[in-house]
């Protein structure tokens, strides 16, 4: 198939006019109300009862005139005569007169004649005489027939999304069945790598993510969401699939085979159907979208990256879905933010995804092919085209993604499982991103983290201070933290038993930038020294040195499924994958922390939790404090 440039590239305000213009029609249907949660109203809810139907009484005690009891007091109590009895949904008849009560049960009918609820703590039986020892006035206690509601009364208005408050109005006015509006939304993922969720992840699959992250946003806006599952890239599967949506579907969207690659042809098949009305939008992420018409059926070709589908989705297609069913509430919401270090933009709108931390906003962006970007991020800012650079400090305007539950600490660097422990015994909420110590050192060098996790030896074995200083860091804080055992990980079975035993074996390494790459290094050179050769010579005789997990349990993965014959990692790690552990070294992994936050309360929270004997003794084997855990190890 030949080459395809994207088509004149249109602005994303150009494209949310183009997408006002087409017009969706949703489907009504009678909803019974025990499936109607969530669902969008198609017309005004009016009762046809009033609620409560009858007087009745909010409290137990005696129906009276309250003429009867206006002279009463604790010292000269009114006397009047039980007539009888009425509890709730009694239908038998009863006539209150002068000098006369019925008792009466929270809920239960107003008798004739009465005109107010005695409550029964203020009274006092005997037989059927009863003493009242403070005086109602007409009314009290008692709910009169539509008060809460009246016939005739609208009670939830058109395009509202339905609750459990919203159910419970609509089931107190006897309707079983409501009126919703609904928008049915196919949803077509393409791609020979894709399989489904569930399934075993074969080499050089992924999971298609895309189906139910759009659906459950297509649910989120009050549309049905209809899951045609996985095209492959055959232009004749691809074409039979969208064939199907559009005869059934009110919008359809696929996701993958838009750009202008050689295998992507969803605007094609758009072309060769109906008509394709937009083909790139001028932004990032989300620039390869194909918009079209097909038998005036709005079918929009997403993205297959996940942030980029997503973002798009939330752009153009939600506020769709939300029009057609009638709903004008939006989903996100704007708050206002300080963006904490300085960003470069490249020349063309983009949205960029940021997290929130204690009213800072940092950039979160993974690239589009990360679905932990949307995971990580909170929310986004706008930043239109002729932005060149925004300097750290600025205020922003950040578009909220949902209801937002906002860290209390942004902790950036090597993955430990001491960390998980300290977040469960803080209570605290922390936004971890591990990107390796390096990636920890960086991101406190540009502020973008209130606590770095450390581990990264120089050439002496000194752990962590040496890069402080080379970085020249400053306003910052090394909190100790505790040691870790590292070593070789190998299956139970393996002839390994020691650094020397990994030469002509197949390694899976940790990624450049890890403290744990760093120390087998630091052991390879003192290995390479001990054997006469370079390092160099050493590493070539490895096989994949070169490689680089990002994780330790992607290391024991590698391992236990016989990818690699040795991994280098945690012995906590090694023991959870119930792998055979061969120690080579103990480190030091510390705690980097922004010297203006040492007196927060969560930072406090943090130190006093890893001081603590309870900290110690829960940590996984392996992992052990130490004489200088909590201490500063060094200040600048």
């Amino acid at each position: 198939m030949h080459r395809k440039e994207f088509r004149e590239l249109i602005s994303i305000e150009d494209a949310r006019h183009l997408v006002d213009e087409i017009a969706v029609q949703p489907t009504n249907k009678s909803t019974l109300i025990e499936n109607a949660l969530g669902c969008i109203i198609a017309e005004d809810v009016v009762s046809d009862v009033d609620v409560p139907s009858f007087n009745r009484a909010v409290m137990d005690g005696y129906a009276v005139c309250a003429k009867d009891t206006y002279n009463a007091s604790e010292t000269g109590p009114a006397k009047l005569k039980s007539i009888g009895s009425i509890p709730a949904g009694c239908t038998d008849k009863f006539s209150v007169t002068e000098g006369t009560t019925v008792e009466i049960a929270t809920g239960a009918p107003i008798p004739d004649g009465a005109d107010a609820v005695l409550m029964v703590e203020h009274t006092e039986r005997e037989d059927d005489d009863i003493r009242v020892y403070r005086p109602v006035h007409t009314g009290e206690n008692i709910m009169r027939a539509g008060s809460d509601i009246m016939r005739g009364e609208r009670v939830l208005r058109k395009g509202s999304r339905i609750g459990s408050r919203e159910i419970g109005v609509i089931s107190a006015i006897g309707k079983r069945e409501i009126l919703t509006r609904s928008v049915k939304v196919g949803i077509i993922s393409t791609g020979d790598e894709l399989i489904q969720p569930g399934e075993s992840l074969k080499e050089g699959k992924i999971y298609d993510t895309n189906t139910y992250a759009l659906a459950a946003s297509i649910m989120e806006c009050g549309g049905s969401p209809i899951m045609y599952g996985i095209a492959r890239d055959d232009e004749t599967e691809m074409k039979g699939a969208i064939e199907i949506a559009v005869r059934e579907c009110d919008i359809v969207l696929t996701s993958g085979s838009t750009s202008a690659g050689a295998g992507d042809i969803i605007y094609k098949i758009i072309e060769d159907k109906g008509t394709t009305l937009a083909h790139g939008i001028n932004i990032k992420p989300g620039k390869p979208v194909v918009i079209g018409l097909i038998a005036n059926v709005p079918t929009i070709g997403l993205p297959g990256n996940p942030t980029s589908a997503l973002t798009i989705f939330n752009e153009l297609v939600a506020p769709m879905i939300r029009r057609a069913v009638g709903t004008k509430e939006e989903l996100r919401s704007i708050t206002s933010a300080i963006l904490n270090t300085s960003f470069r933009s490249e020349g063309r709108q983009q949205f960029l995804p940021v997290g929130l931390v204690r009213g800072k906003a940092y950039p979160a962006d993974k690239g589009s092919g990360a679905i932990t970007t949307l995971a990580d991020a909170d929310g986004f800012i706008e930043i239109r085209a002729e932005t060149e650079f925004i300097e750290a400090g600025t205020p922003v305007e950040v578009t909220l993604f949902g209801d937002v539950s906002k860290p209390d600490v942004l902790l950036v660097g090597g993955y430990c499982p001491g960390v998980d422990l300290l977040e469960d015994m803080t209570g605290l909420n922390f936004r971890v991103l591990n990107t390796g110590s390096s990636g920890g050192f960086s991101a406190t060098s540009a502020g973008n983290a209130d606590i770095a996790g450390v581990n990264m030896p120089d050439s002496s074995g000194e752990y962590n201070i040496p890069i402080i200083k080379g970085m020249g860091l400053s306003d910052v804080v090394l909190i100790k933290g505790y040691r870790r055992e590292q070593g070789l990980i190998v299956r139970h079975d393996s002839d390994i038993s020691g650094l020397e035993d990994i030469i002509g074996k197949r390694l899976i390494n940790r990624n450049r930038g890890s403290g744990t790459r760093a120390l087998l290094d630091l052991k390879l050179r003192e290995l390479a020294g001990q054997k006469g050769m370079s390092h160099r010579d050493l590493t070539r005789s490895i096989i994949g040195y070169d490689s680089g997990a990002k994780t330790h349990r992607a290391v024991c993965d590698a391992v236990r499924n016989g990818r690699s014959d040795v991994g280098f990692g945690l012995r906590a790690m090694a023991d959870e994958a119930d792998l055979k552990f061969i120690k080579v070294a103990v480190e030091e992994y510390d705690f980097l922390v922004q010297k203006d936050l040492l007196e927060i309360d969560e930072i406090k929270a943090l130190l006093e939790c890893l001081t603590s004997g309870e900290f110690a003794e829960r940590l996984p084997a392996g992992i052990f404090v130490h004489e200088r855990t909590g201490e500063i190890g060094y200040e600048l």
